[in-house]
């Protein structure tokens, strides 16, 4: 926890005071005894109320943002996720201390008789030396192919988390919207002509950001979360020219994202601006959220056959299990690539544009 004392003190979010564990009994502080919501020793994800504010902050990227509970447990995840090796390494501790105790009791047993206590050192150094030596092997397969998720489930964190700090503060984290069950496609304007773009994405947590925040009817697209879908949108009358609906497809860094991609992409042909993540853009920065999980035949057959360009070393890092979700990209970096995507796909909508960005202009000059 950035600037805060996880293990042995935190700050009350109340008078700013350094609590020793003992000192926030019944989440109370001691000085000023007011309550607070999080206790860090109480959770997986380590949280407590003053790193909590500066998650939602930062979610908010001090423009009123909205998000949903999903991306708030993926931003409290970051840097909280286990890889294995922490476990194993718990393991060997505590066979060190288990052996020496057992040779201690033996010694002490047999009053230190040195024909006792050497073949018991020499057994106990040999089935010590065994169990590290499996346990590191443990250790080396968990950091290749072991699962890595989030330590707290979402729905623990909507309870333990969320619904504990609408009690102590009397609402929701500020800006904290729920994903609720928005029928999809939604359209910027019932009423209005029909939308030429249409962003794609599988994740309900994204779109209900992007359409919490008014993407939908900023640059005019319709939100859907599947191709069949599309269908359900009405265009209206299509200039001479034009070939229809634009998609734009947001997904995740896996092997299920670069599959909807290349859905996406049969379907839709060259009207399609793929702005989804790739491996490249997380696997390599120790910030991000990654996770890993088995993988089956559907999903080796996804990376091998993704319409995507995968480097070598994305393919193996998919093949591994290792993926990212969207949800954890802010909403603000998420708005921006949504606004350059549009940009794009606005050139397949309409020829004349599409013409004018190719040649550098993102608008018509004006006459002089």
């Amino acid at each position: 926890m950035s600037g805060q004392l996880e293990g042995a003190a935190v700050i009350c979010p109340h008078c700013e005071k350094s609590l020793r564990y003992r000192e926030r009994g019944g989440t109370t502080c001691s000085v000023c005894k007011r309550t607070f919501a999080l206790e860090p020793k109480g959770n997986a994800l380590r949280l407590h109320d003053i790193r909590m504010r500066k998650l939602i902050e930062k979610l908010g990227n001090g423009e009123g943002l909205r998000y949903t509970p999903t991306q708030l447990w993926y931003a409290a995840a970051r840097n909280h996720t286990p890889t294995g090796a922490v476990a194993y390494g718990c393991i060997a501790s505590f066979l060190v201390v288990l052996t020496s105790f057992i040779l201690l009791v033996v010694s002490g047993a047999s009053d230190f008789d040195p024909d006792v206590v050497r073949p018991a050192v020499v057994v106990g150094v040999v089935v010590l030396a065994l169990a590290l030596l499996l346990t590191a092997g443990g250790s080396r397969r968990a950091k290749r192919t072991g699962t890595v998720q989030v330590p707290m489930p979402l729905d623990m964190f909507r309870t333990v988390i969320i619904d504990r700090w609408a009690a102590v503060y009397g609402g929701p984290p500020a800006g904290l919207r729920q994903e609720g069950r928005a029928r999809y496609p939604v359209v910027p304007d019932a009423g209005g002509p029909g939308p030429r773009l249409a962003l794609l994405c599988p994740d309900r947590a994204v779109l209900t950001c992007l359409a919490l925040n008014g993407a939908h009817k900023t640059h005019s697209l319709a939100l859907a979360q599947s191709l069949d879908q599309l269908g359900n949108i009405s265009t209206g009358p299509t200039p001479p020219g034009e070939g229809g609906v634009v998609g734009i497809v947001l997904h995740d860094a896996s092997p299920a994202g670069l599959a909807f991609a290349s859905a996406a992409r049969a379907a839709l042909g060259g009207r399609v601006v793929v702005a989804g993540m790739l491996p490249r853009t997380v696997m390599d920065k120790d910030n991000a959220v990654r996770l890993r999980k088995p993988l089956d035949r559907g999903d080796l057959d996804a990376i091998r056959t993704s319409s995507s360009a995968l480097t070598a070393a994305e393919a193996d890092w998919l093949t591994r299990g290792w993926w990212s979700p969207l949800a954890a990209v802010p909403p603000a970096k998420l708005l921006a690539v949504v606004a350059r995507a549009v940009d794009r796909a606005e050139g397949l909508a309409d020829p004349d544009r599409g013409r004018a960005q190719q040649v550098g202009f993102l608008t018509w000059p004006t006459a002089s």
